[in-house]
């Protein structure tokens, strides 16, 4: 019995059913890019508003990313598991308006029982802070100087890298010594080691024991215009008589340790202030509380909003890029009517004369999305480099713009696509 030959499954069919998904819009980009050369400076112009347009929206996304980033790098680099305790009243529990007539309070006292009394404590720093003068040989400058003790360099990391940190031994005996950030030492010493040099402080002169690493600029500012002294010498020498009590503070630190919840850490200092002060349940706390944490997420909502705002702006920019895109494909549409006319006389469909322009709209948007893509990642990376500040425009921020370039061509391409395929061939024909 002779073998039976296998009839291909496709046999018969019309040869416009055997191409591809693939290959009919490949054939429309071809199309798309042969149209755009045709009338290549129209077709530039045209980019020009969809460029912008991503161009803005793309560094707005990314500046607000390099904002969240900058503030979340500038608290881990502070102090990355901490509590900051300020003597300011809060009823935050309560939800009821602060009351003015009570006066916060926090004391060395009330951090000492803190140290004792909660747990996974791994140091505290008392802060007093004034703003100071400094004079050395003619060269002059002022910081905010910040009294403290050594428990300050272990909680933010901030330590030195020549000479020594202030010790317990500066502490109480109000020792005049100084450790410099390097702004202030290259200010007042140029390049000269200011280690054991003399530098007068409001008029009193110190002895300078220690630089501080260099850290460089952060969203708060240039992290090494300061210096420290022992809090109790700058309790007797310059802000004594400002202080309500011969304890206060103006704030303090709380390190934990690595393994402890600073939300749990938080409820227990809040536990043995609230004893010391007699703070009853729903009555005004005379101190605040914060944590790392929640100065990261207070941060990242404000610069949420920021860059919402930012990206809205720069929405605008797409909208008038987006009308063009429309108005010029329907000068296109209007001026290639006869070969409208003549693809339809020759078999095409409305749905492939529809997809042809609609491939030509999404191509022009994704082209000029590309170059405001590019142009925006340029200026990024200058103002990272040149400004110290960064602005990252990552792979998906990049693959979103693209897409988010071509979905703005076929939404506004939509419209002349659809006039097209609607068009009656004999009428198109006939048009001169």
């Amino acid at each position: 019995m002779p073998a039976t030959e296998e009839i291909p499954s496709d046999a018969g069919v019309p040869e416009p059913r055997k191409r591809s998904f693939l290959s009919s819009w490949a054939v429309n980009v071809a199309i798309a890019f042969t149209a755009l050369r045709t009338n290549l400076m129209r077709s530039m112009l045209t980019m020009l508003g969809v460029m912008i347009g991503v161009f803005a929206v793309t560094l707005a996304v990314a500046v607000g990313n390099g904002a969240t980033e900058a503030v979340t790098e500038s608290i881990n680099r502070f102090g990355s598991n901490m509590a900051i305790i300020f003597p300011a009243p809060d009823d935050g529990e309560t939800g009821r308006p602060r009351r003015r007539d009570i006066r916060g309070r926090l004391t060395q006292r009330d951090l000492d029982a803190i140290e004792k009394e909660v747990p996974n404590v791994r140091a505290v720093a008392p802060q007093l802070r004034q703003q100071v003068d400094l004079v050395v040989a003619g060269n002059s400058t002022s910081t905010s100087a910040i009294g403290t003790t050594g428990g300050y360099g272990t909680i933010t990391g901030h330590l030195t890298d020549q000479g020594r940190y202030i010790n317990e031994a500066d502490v109480r005996s109000a020792a005049r010594v100084v450790v410099l950030g390097r702004t202030i030492s290259d200010d007042l010493f140029g390049g000269l080691d200011p280690i054991g040099e003399s530098v007068r402080v409001n008029g009193v002169p110190f002895t300078v024991i220690g630089l501080l690493e260099r850290r460089g600029s952060a969203i708060s500012g240039d992290q090494d215009d300061t210096m420290i002294m022992p809090i109790r010498t700058m309790r007797q020498r310059f802000v004594g008589d400002s202080l309500a009590g011969p304890d206060d503070l103006a704030s303090a630190f709380v390190g934990f340790d690595e393994t402890a919840t600073l939300e749990q850490g938080k409820r227990d200092i809040a536990s043995v202030m609230k004893a010391r002060y007699r703070v009853k349940q729903g009555e005004v706390s005379p101190f605040t509380i914060f944590t790392t944490e929640e100065f990261v997420e207070q941060t990242s909502i404000v610069t949420g909003i920021l860059q919402a705002v930012l990206v809205s702006i720069a929405s605008i920019s797409l909208l008038v890029g987006g009308i063009g895109i429309m108005n010029i494909m329907l000068v296109s549409v209007t001026e290639r009517t006869r070969e409208i006319g003549l693809r339809m006389a020759l078999g095409a469909r409305k749905s492939d004369i529809r997809n042809q322009f609609l491939v030509e709209a999404a191509v022009l948007c994704t082209l000029g999305g590309a170059v405001g893509l590019v142009l925006a990642a340029l200026s990024g990376w200058a103002v990272s480099t040149y400004a110290d500040f960064p602005v990252p425009v990552g792979l998906g921020t990049a693959v979103g713009a693209i897409i988010f370039s071509a979905f703005i061509g076929l939404l506004f391409g939509g419209y002349p696509a659809v006039r097209a395929a609607r068009l009656s061939p004999i009428e198109a024909l006939r048009t001169e």
